[in-house]
């Protein structure tokens, strides 16, 4: 086990209010070969002075930087993850809790894998808190209605994906793929989620190993979109359809430009791309790929509520 050489990355930014829980959690782990490296934005409060107290406690365990000028949270993990050369890194969130086998879990996982000098994944569902971490929902992945198939599914990561950031451990096989992150991306894990699928092993821990602290100052998920998960607004016509409005056509765009694919995946990615620029002159069309291909949840009912989207949304 001592030569597994683990880097848990975290990103910190104005998180004085849960960081010392969550530095905790981390450094209560059942398995402690280990280390944490830590990036900071530029945070205005306290979260710098608490980081180098727990660096001056924990000198053999910690490494802690400070960006010298404000990054945001994708490119602050880039950083992180293009600076590490641990076999495995674990990311990590500045506000949940670990559970102390974390680690160990995701290591016992390893045993699964066909192929470890391919690229692989590991991610694992979650529970959510709030922020008195009374308990809001056991399984994020049953709150929001996510099955992951053993089996390869790219039309599951080009669309809902439901990897989440701060439950993934990969490779340096994998972090050699994602970088550089492109220019319009959003949130980090989706990227890093999506190449893995095209050319990794994926391994779904549907166990909550992490307690997902959903809060009104969430960078990635606000308390609001996650429990109302509300995407579509048919009452103004100004309809929103899932994944709209991201830019996610413009990484795709890079993503086919940067990697060579076979054409029948590159056929799926086309067809997710004309989705979302809604450029075919037929409705019918884009309602077919809403139940051909699984970029969405799989409810009949949800896949109904997109038709009407469609249907309602202008031409752009």
């Amino acid at each position: 086990m001592t030569s597994l050489k683990i880097t848990v990355l975290l990103a910190t930014y104005n998180g004085e209010a849960y960081i010392k829980e969550q530095l905790d959690s981390i450094l209560n782990q059942s398995f402690e070969d280990y280390k944490v490296v830590i990036r900071d934005d530029c945070s205005s409060d306290k979260t710098f002075e608490i980081l180098e107290e727990y660096k001056n406690a924990h000198k053999e365990k910690i490494e802690i930087f400070r960006n010298t000028s404000q990054l945001g949270v994708v490119s602050n993990f880039e950083k992180l993850i293009q600076d590490s050369h641990s076999n495995y890194l674990a990311l990590c969130d500045q506000d949940d809790i670990w559970d102390k086998d974390k680690l160990l879990k995701n290591i016992a996982a390893l045993e699964k894998l066909e192929d470890q000098d391919k690229p692989f994944l590991i991610h694992s569902d979650l529970e959510m808190i709030d922020s008195k971490n009374e308990t809001i929902n056991n399984s994020f992945f049953n709150m929001r209605h996510y099955k992951f198939p053993r089996s390869r599914s790219i039309d599951i990561m080009l669309g809902r994906c439901g990897v989440m950031g701060n439950t993934i451990f990969f490779n340096q096989v994998l972090k050699e793929k994602i970088l550089p992150f492109p220019k319009n991306l959003v949130m980090h894990d989706y990227w890093i989620a999506l190449i893995n699928e095209f050319f990794g092993q994926r391994i779904t821990l549907n166990e909550a190993l992490v307690k997902y602290r959903i809060h009104h100052s969430n960078v990635s998920n606000s308390f609001e979109k996650v429990l109302k998960n509300k995407f579509i607004k048919p009452k103004n016509r100004a309809v929103s359809l899932p994944y709209h409005g991201i830019e996610r056509e413009k990484v795709l765009k890079e993503f086919l430009s940067r990697f060579s694919l076979k054409e029948e995946d590159k056929v799926i990615v086309n067809h997710f791309i004309n989705y979302l620029v809604f450029n075919k002159s037929s409705k019918i069309y884009l309602i077919s790929l809403v139940f051909r291909y699984n970029f969405f949840r799989q409810s009949i009912v949800y896949r109904l509520k997109l038709v009407g989207g469609i249907l309602w949304k202008k031409q752009l």
